[in-house]
């Protein structure tokens, strides 16, 4: 008997070690979670750390769709150019009935013509994060940057009009709206990813296949002149999934976050078959009814029901927001060619 209880009080001991040891490991990842979050929300200039649960900012942001297979980015760019604007998104709400149809005509013209600007910037249809980054950085800071044909291929860039070299500017101002006022943008941005150039197995990717011999000189060329002109990028290692939650589940920040459409879609997943895809993460919601819509939409096949659901603007769906589940969204974000991808945007409240 002594023997027998003596065995079971060093189990005891054992297991009551290994809770501990557990909780410390979580205490450590905690830690390190709140330490980066805060890291992050320094660079974009938000200094209040209060944290409000369930956040989403879904409501300011215009639902813009993609009008090509390749222009998500495009899209999601624009979509936060608007949702930071002084007028934020409200410039249809004191319209009356007969004049409502003019404007909707002239809101949609309008983006009709950025999104030409735009193009012709980047002037590429193979777009990567940075080439994204670079084309919001001269929109927000209106400075003379690279021009965007650097080192595309000439047949290309034979046909637009005004390409440059690096210190020359390929366009005139971005296309604000000139009535009634063009917007205030107070916007600041983080680009973070776990690789900051071009992953060489990616030639083997059916998304990147086409284009990878073009794209690598491309890419890696925008990435040095990020580095040379200072522009906010963070390369880390692994951004844990809790953190890129912590961070958009604030007051006035979102992410424009690189995501495996096939894995969002849940479509059959094989080798090779990664089809890069754009979306705006607006924030999270813990609303019942919400995460009922996420599992119906992206059931995930776990057990356990989410605490939460991540809200989407999605420039390939004809849904204002999409809804969701965690474990999706993180599969999709850290499948093999997005470089878990994130680009982190604050709007600076005046």
């Amino acid at each position: 008997m002594h023997r027998f209880m003596e065995a079971c009080r060093q189990k005891a001991d054992l297991l009551k070690g290994e809770l501990s040891s557990r909780e410390r490991d979580e205490q450590v990842a905690s830690t390190n979670n709140e330490t980066t979050s805060r890291n992050i929300l320094d660079r974009l200039g938000q200094c209040n750390y209060e944290h409000a649960n369930a956040l989403s900012e879904e409501r300011d942001i215009p639902h813009i769709r993609q009008t090509e297979t390749w222009d998500c980015g495009l899209a999601c760019v624009q979509m936060v150019l608007h949702w930071s604007s002084q007028n934020n998104g409200k410039d249809l709400q004191h319209i009356t009935c007969n004049e409502e149809m003019s404007q909707w005509n002239r809101v949609e013209d309008q983006r009709i013509t950025e999104k030409a600007w735009m193009v012709e910037y980047v002037a590429t249809k193979s777009i990567w994060t940075i080439d994204l980054v670079i084309l919001l950085d001269h929109i927000l800071t209106g400075a003379v940057k690279m021009s965007m044909d650097q080192n595309i291929d000439h047949r290309q860039s034979e046909n637009i009009e005004g390409a440059r070299s690096i210190g020359g500017q390929l366009h005139n101002d971005y296309p604000y709206p000139t009535s009634p006022s063009p917007p205030q943008l107070s916007l600041s941005y983080l680009f973070c990813s776990v690789r900051f150039g071009v992953e060489e197995s990616y030639h083997n990717l059916g998304y990147y296949k086409d284009a990878f011999s073009e794209d690598e000189l491309r890419v890696k060329n925008r990435f040095d002149f990020a580095r040379k002109q200072n522009l906010p990028l963070l390369e880390t290692s692994h951004l844990t999934f809790e953190v890129l939650v912590d961070i958009t589940s604030r007051r006035g920040v979102v992410a424009i976050v690189l995501l495996d459409n096939r894995v969002l879609r849940n479509a059959a997943i094989s080798t090779g078959c990664y089809t890069g895809h754009y979306v705006v993460l607006c924030g999270i919601s813990s609303d019942e009814n919400d995460i009922n819509c996420a599992l119906m939409n992206t059931p995930d096949g776990n057990d356990a029901r989410p605490q939460f659901c991540m809200v989407v603007k999605n420039p390939g769906s004809s849904k204002i927001v999409e809804l969701v589940t965690p474990s999706i969204f993180e599969k999709a974000w850290r499948a093999k060619g997005t470089d878990e991808d994130v680009v982190f945007l604050a709007k600076n409240e005046p």
